[in-house]
């Protein structure tokens, strides 16, 4: 899989310890921060009607890290599964893409809210 830097968040081209990564690797790492944060969100609002999510959340963030504890062997075909599972995740209806926090107060539910709605649009620049 070819990726070109526009479709990669700036922070993710770094140095990490002084020694340059490949872009596949800095790409996994990138995933394994925001579907860790995603899994956060998540579960401290939990609902019903997202615990398969949840749990495909957790899977994936599995994944990263068995990626990156294997040198990341295979960050290709890991990628490509992510985007697959990140798919189901979002489809164009319902899925996370219709999931909020729901505050009473406006501003408190929008506060809430943002985390939310950076994390999906990073997943998205990088998964799309």
């Amino acid at each position: 899989m070819q990726l070109i830097k526009d479709q990669v968040p700036e922070e993710v081209y770094s140095l990490n310890g002084g020694i340059l990564m490949s872009s596949n690797n800095l790409i996994i790492d990138k995933l394994e921060n925001l579907f860790s944060a995603l899994s956060l969100v998540l579960e401290a609002n939990r609902k019903e009607d997202i615990n398969y999510h949840i749990s495909e959340v957790n899977y994936v963030v599995k994944i990263l890290n068995e990626c990156q504890k294997n040198n990341y062997t295979d960050s290709d075909n890991i990628i490509n599964e992510i985007k697959s599972i990140y798919s189901n995740l979002y489809p164009p209806r319902g899925g996370l893409s219709d999931f909020f926090i729901w505050k009473a107060d406006f501003d408190e539910r929008v506060k809430a809210n943002e985390p939310l709605g950076r994390i999906g649009d990073e997943l998205w620049k990088i998964l799309k």
